[in-house]
C-alpha cells in the first residue's frame, strides 16, 4: 500500500480560496482536511469544498469524449474527436476568419491552466469572446476610477478595526473565513454593522442591521458623507495630500440630507448620522462591499460613493480601515502568458457576457459558426436564458468541457470531460479576498478516459497547424506564468509549494499613499470617468422600478449550498421563491405552497417561502438552479450597469402567481 499527503487548492471561484491536505492510498483520496497552517484556511472550509472528492468521484461524472449522433451522446476516442474539431475550426477560420469561432472561458476551474482555452484561440489568430462581467465589473471599474486599482486589506487586517461596515456582503454564506473573524473582531470590541436590504445570516449574527431600499446604498453613502463634512469629522490633512476633486463633492453630496436620503433609501434620518458619527469618529473603520449591490444600472456609481466615504475620512491606506471590495494583490503577476499570446490574436471581437444571446442572435460579420465553452456553465448563468438558449442551439458546431452534462453540455455537439483539481498541478490565486498563492499538487490519476484540458489543447495547437503558444508541457507553462512572481518575491519554483507566498508589502492597501490614478490620488473627480461618458463624480442615480405587470424586484443571490450552478447538479427540487408577510398578503398566497413566478418573457414554478427577513416589493430566488428544477435567469434581463459592463441581474422584476 501506498500512502501519500499532497496540498491541494480549492478551485472554486470563491472569496477565500481554501486549501486541503488530502491523503492518498493507491490513486485513491481516503482523507480530504482543511489545511490548518494556511493563513487564510486556518484548518475549516466550507461544506462546498468538502464535497469535491464525492464530485471527482460521482457515477454520472463524465469519463470519455462524447460526440451527439442522431441527438443522443455516444463515446468517441480522443484521437477521431479532436481530428474532427481541428478540422471543423481550419475550415472556419479559412471560410470566416477566427472571429466565426467563440471563446466562451469561465472560472467555474479557477486555476492558471484555466487560461489555456484563451491563449489556443489568442494563437490560433483571434476568437469572439466576452468583455465585462457576470459577477462584478461595475465594482472593479469603480474602484479603478477612484483608486487606479482595486486592492484589498489582508484578511487578519480586519481585527484592528473599531468599526466594521459590512455593506452587501453576507460572508456567513460566502465568506466564511472573513465571518470568522468578524465574530472574533466583535469579541474584541469592534463594532459590526451590517447594511443590506435582506436580513442575511450574516445580518442576524450581530447586532446592528441598517435596511436601506434596494439600489438605493449609493443616496445613503452619499448623506454619510455630506453629514461628515459638514460636522467637520472628515480628515482635512488627509483629504488636501491625498485627494482630487473633494470640493466638487462636498457641493454635490450637499443635497443629500438625512432626511432627503430617509426619503429615498427608508432608513431613518436619525440612523444615517449616528452611522455617519461612528464610521467617522469610531475610527479606524473598515469596509467590506459585497457584489450584490453593483448589481444594478447604478452599480458602479453607487461603490463610487462608498469609496468616497473612505477618503474623506481618511481611512485609506492605514491598519484597520481601507474599502475592500476586491484584492487585486497576485494575480498580475500570474497572467503574463496570456497577454503574451493576445500578440498574435489579429482578429479579435468583443461581446458583452450580459448579453450572449443577443450577440449570437445579431452577429452576422462573420456569423458565429462555433463555440467553444470551458470552466462555464453560460445556459444557467447568463441573463435573458430564453433568448440565450435558443440562439446558442442555432450555432453550427458547439464545444463543450465539462465534468457533468450541465444545461450548457446538453446543448453541445461534442463534450469533453474535465479534469479535477486533483488530478493535475496548477497554481491558484483569487483577485477577491485571499492574498495567498495557493499550490495545488496532483493528488491521482484521471481516469483513463480523460485528459487535462490543457493537455487536449496541446494536441488541438499541433494538428491545427503547429501553432506555438510558448510552452510544449504543462510544467514548462507553470513555470513560464509564475516567473514574474518568483521574481518578484525573490524565491525559486520548487520553493513555492513548501510555504504560503504573498507579497507582504501588500498587506495595507495603499499605504505608501500612492494611487495609480492619473494624478497619483484618490480621484472623487475623475476626468477619466467624463472621458468615457461617465459622470465625473461619484453620483447616486435613481433606481429601477417595477410595473403594475412585474411589481415585485428579484433579487438572485448566492446560496450557502452551492458555487454558482455547480451544486445543484443533481438536485431535482424545485428552487424555492421568499418574500414577506406583507408581500404574501398582497399576492393572496400561502406559506410552502407551489407558485408561478413570472418574468416579462417566462415564468418558472416555485415553492413559496414566507420570510421577513425579506424586504418589501422584493422576492428572492437563490441563484444557481439548472433547468430541470427553474433557471432562475429565465426571469433575469440583460441589463448593463453604468459602468464596467456588468450584467444587472438585480433590476429584473417578477410577479408571483398562484398555480392551480
Amino acid at each position: 500500500m501506498t500512502r501519500k499527503q499532497v496540498s491541494v487548492s480549492c478551485p472554486m471561484d470563491c472569496y477565500d480560496l481554501c486549501r486541503f491536505t488530502a491523503t492518498v492510498e493507491n490513486n485513491r483520496i481516503v482523507n480530504l482536511k482543511a489545511d490548518k497552517n494556511h493563513p487564510v484556511t486556518k484548518g475549516f472550509s466550507c461544506k462546498k469544498g468538502s464535497q469535491l472528492v464525492e464530485r471527482m468521484n460521482h457515477p454520472h461524472r463524465i469519463r470519455s469524449p462524447l460526440i451527439k449522433k442522431e441527438g443522443e451522446f455516444v463515446n468517441i476516442g480522443y484521437d477521431e474527436v479532436l481530428g474532427i474539431i481541428a478540422d471543423r475550426l481550419v475550415s472556419i477560420k479559412n471560410r470566416y476568419g477566427p472571429e466565426a469561432v467563440l471563446n466562451y472561458s469561465g472560472d467555474g476551474y479557477g486555476g492558471v491552466k484555466n487560461r489555456i482555452q484563451t491563449i489556443f484561440f489568442n494563437c490560433f489568430g483571434g476568437a469572439s469572446s466576452g468583455e465585462g462581467s457576470l459577477c462584478w465589473g461595475a465594482g472593479m471599474a469603480a474602484q479603478q476610477y477612484d483608486f487606479g486599482s482595486v486592492k484589498g486589506h489582508f484578511p487578519d487586517d480586519v481585527l484592528n478595526a473599531k468599526t466594521v461596515l459590512v455593506w452587501g456582503r453576507n460572508p456567513k454564506f460566502t465568506n466564511l473565513h472573513l465571518y470568522r473573524l468578524l465574530l472574533q473582531a466583535e469579541a474584541s470590541g469592534s463594532s459590526i454593522i451590517v447594511i443590506d436590504p435582506l436580513e442575511t445570516e450574516t445580518a442576524k449574527a450581530f447586532g446592528r442591521h441598517i435596511r436601506p431600499r434596494p439600489s438605493t446604498d449609493g443616496a445613503l453613502a452619499l448623506a454619510m458623507a455630506n453629514w461628515i463634512i459638514e460636522n467637520n469629522c472628515h480628515n482635512r490633512p488627509f483629504v488636501e495630500k491625498h485627494v482630487v476633486g473633494f470640493h466638487r463633492f462636498k457641493e454635490y453630496a450637499s443635497a443629500f440630507t438625512p432626511a432627503r436620503a430617509e426619503e429615498i433609501t427608508g432608513v431613518p434620518g436619525d440612523t444615517i448620522r449616528k452611522l455617519a458619527r461612528q464610521y467617522a469618529e469610531a475610527a479606524p473603520g473598515c469596509i467590506y462591499i459585497g457584489y450584490g449591490l453593483q448589481r444594478y444600472r447604478n452599480g458602479g456609481n453607487t461603490i463610487r460613493c462608498i469609496d468616497a466615504l473612505g477618503a474623506i475620512t481618511g481611512n485609506i491606506g492605514r491598519k484597520g480601515g481601507g474599502v475592500n471590495y476586491a484584492a487585486k494583490s497576485l494575480a498580475a503577476y500570474l497572467s503574463g502568458v496570456e497577454q503574451e499570446s493576445r500578440t498574435h490574436a489579429e482578429k479579435r471581437r468583443t461581446f458583452l457576457l450580459g448579453r450572449l444571446g443577443e450577440f449570437l442572435q445579431g452577429t452576422d460579420d462573420p456569423p458565429v459558426k462555433a463555440v467553444f465553452v470551458a470552466g462555464s456553465n453560460p445556459l444557467t448563468q447568463s441573463p435573458d436564458l430564453e433568448n440565450t438558449v435558443e440562439s446558442f442551439k442555432q450555432v453550427d458546431f458547439k464545444v463543450v468541457f465539462d465534468h457533468f452534462l450541465t444545461d450548457t453540455a446538453r446543448q453541445a455537439d461534442i463534450v469533453l470531460p474535465a479534469a479535477s483539481v486533483f488530478e493535475q498541478d496548477d497554481l491558484f490565486v483569487t483577485s477577491m479576498y485571499s492574498p495567498v498563492l495557493n499550490v495545488s499538487q496532483k493528488a491521482v490519476e484521471p481516469p483513463p478516459g480523460v485528459m487535462p484540458e490543457f493537455d487536449v489543447y496541446l494536441a488541438l495547437a499541433r494538428r491545427v497547424g503547429g501553432l506555438d503558444m510558448g510552452f510544449s508541457t504543462s510544467g514548462e507553462y507553470l513555470r513560464k506564468s509564475a516567473q514574474p512572481l518568483l521574481d518578484r518575491l525573490g524565491v525559486d519554483f520548487e520553493s513555492l509549494a513548501s510555504g504560503y507566498p504573498r507579497i507582504e508589502q501588500d498587506a495595507i492597501a495603499w499605504q505608501e499613499g500612492r494611487f495609480e490614478t492619473p494624478s497619483g490620488k484618490i480621484e472623487l473627480y475623475s476626468e477619466r470617468a467624463g472621458e468615457d461618458g461617465l459622470s465625473f463624480l461619484p453620483s447616486f442615480l435613481e433606481p429601477e422600478s417595477g410595473t403594475t405587470k412585474l411589481p415585485l424586484r428579484l433579487l438572485t443571490c448566492h446560496t450557502l449550498e452551492s458555487m454558482h450552478s455547480q451544486g445543484f447538479a443533481f438536485n431535482g427540487d424545485l428552487p424555492m421563491v421568499y418574500i414577506n408577510s406583507k408581500t404574501a398578503g398582497q399576492f393572496g398566497v400561502d406559506e410552502q405552497r407551489t407558485v408561478l413566478v413570472r418574468g416579462e418573457k417566462q415564468a418558472i414554478t416555485a415553492r413559496l417561502t414566507i420570510d421577513d427577513a425579506v424586504c418589501d416589493t422584493t422576492a428572492l430566488i437563490y441563484q444557481g438552479w439548472w433547468h430541470a428544477s427553474g433557471a432562475v435567469n429565465f426571469l433575469t434581463e440583460p441589463r448593463i450597469s453604468d459602468m464596467g459592463g456588468q450584467a444587472a441581474y438585480y433590476d429584473s422584476f417578477c410577479a408571483i402567481e398562484k398555480t392551480v
